[in-house]
């Protein structure tokens, strides 16, 4: 078994745990601001969309106070207590900050149509104009950064925070436009509407994160990581791998524990099965891009696969070798081999 990406030093590791600690606290430093700055518009202006805008923003910032801790938690060793690591608590974090984006849509909606229904009054439009456009800005550049950071260090915490801001820019684009319809049309009603539409748009968007990060919770297949494990498979395919099935991913963070089943030759001595994949183990999870472990269960091939088998001067062989079969989703993620013995 190899444990971990050996090409990976412990002074890179720490680095990218304090590059996702830097984008987690940079996250929650903005994320107030933004929020002091957007409720004092919403004081000034009265404006339903500046008020759902700001309501946001204090999901924004409850979820960089857990995000910040989360990353702390996450990067944590594996111990005793925690054999897979703290990784999980990534995926946790997502989940409650899907539920309060959507808890905070479906609240934003409550009220833009009260607001629609009661009348709406909207002062001092320009500096509302002023404040959601720095909004805006800010939160679409700090979205873009998480983003990043998130797919880099395959933080799930962290993706989630940039794909909350980078819809938070979405709606500050559309209260903008509301806004504006209101300034040159002079139609309050316009501002709840546009609100209303916002709100549907975050519980949506919660919903998405809900669903992502509850898959990983209970261990879903990934197809885009199946993908890639099946690339790395054909890449490091030597003789005498025969089939791959069964094949497991537990997300856990920035680690992935992975485990499958390969048949390989059944007159293998156990010292030979043992050595052929402990190489195979290291290629792949050198190649593989998250820091992880990959453990290989043996299967005898009972000689069934003689024909995709290509090695030679095999003394148990009942057909001759045709064509190797090339690894597919399907096959890769099958919890039994492709065929069993008569």
């Amino acid at each position: 078994m190899q444990i971990q990406n050996y090409d990976n030093t412990m002074t890179s590791l720490d680095q990218a745990s304090r590059e996702r600690k830097f984008a987690s606290i940079l996250s929650l430093v903005f994320g107030f601001i933004l929020l002091c700055f957007k409720f004092y518009a919403y004081h000034v202006t009265s404006s339903q969309s500046i008020f759902s805008d700001a309501l946001e923003s204090i999901v924004n910032v409850i979820a960089a106070v857990i995000t910040v801790v989360v990353i702390i938690v996450a990067a944590k060793p594996a111990d005793e207590d925690h054999p897979y690591g703290h990784g999980k608590i990534e995926s946790m974090a997502s989940t409650f900050e899907g539920g309060a984006i959507l808890l905070a849509g479906i609240l934003i909606v409550i009220q833009s149509v009260q607001v629609f229904f009661h009348g709406a009054v909207v002062n001092d439009l320009d500096f509302g104009l002023l404040v959601v456009v720095g909004a805006g800005i800010v939160n679409g550049a700090l979205g873009i950064f998480l983003y990043s950071r998130g797919k880099k260090f395959h933080s799930e915490a962290l993706k989630s925070a940039g794909l909350h801001l980078l819809t938070d820019t979405l709606t500050s684009v559309g209260v903008l436009v509301g806004l504006l319809l209101v300034k040159f049309t002079g139609q309050s009603w316009i501002d709840p509407f546009v609100a209303s539409i916002f709100g549907l748009l975050l519980v949506a968007t919660g919903g998405k994160i809900l669903i992502r990060s509850g898959n990983i919770l209970i261990d879903g297949h990934d197809r885009e990581t199946i993908e890639e494990l099946r690339v790395l498979f054909q890449k490091h395919y030597q003789p005498g791998v025969i089939q791959i099935h069964f094949t497991r991913v537990i997300r856990s963070g920035h680690y992935h524990h992975i485990d499958c089943h390969m048949v390989i030759p059944e007159f293998w001595s156990v010292f030979e099965a043992h050595e052929f994949s402990e190489l195979f183990e290291k290629n792949i999870i050198k190649d593989y891009p998250v820091d992880g472990e990959l453990h290989i269960h043996h299967d005898p091939c009972r000689m069934l696969y003689c024909e995709e088998c290509e090695i030679k001067n095999c003394p148990i062989r009942k057909q001759d070798f045709v064509k190797r079969k090339e690894l597919s989703f399907d096959e890769m993620t099958a919890p039994m081999e492709s065929r069993h013995q008569p």
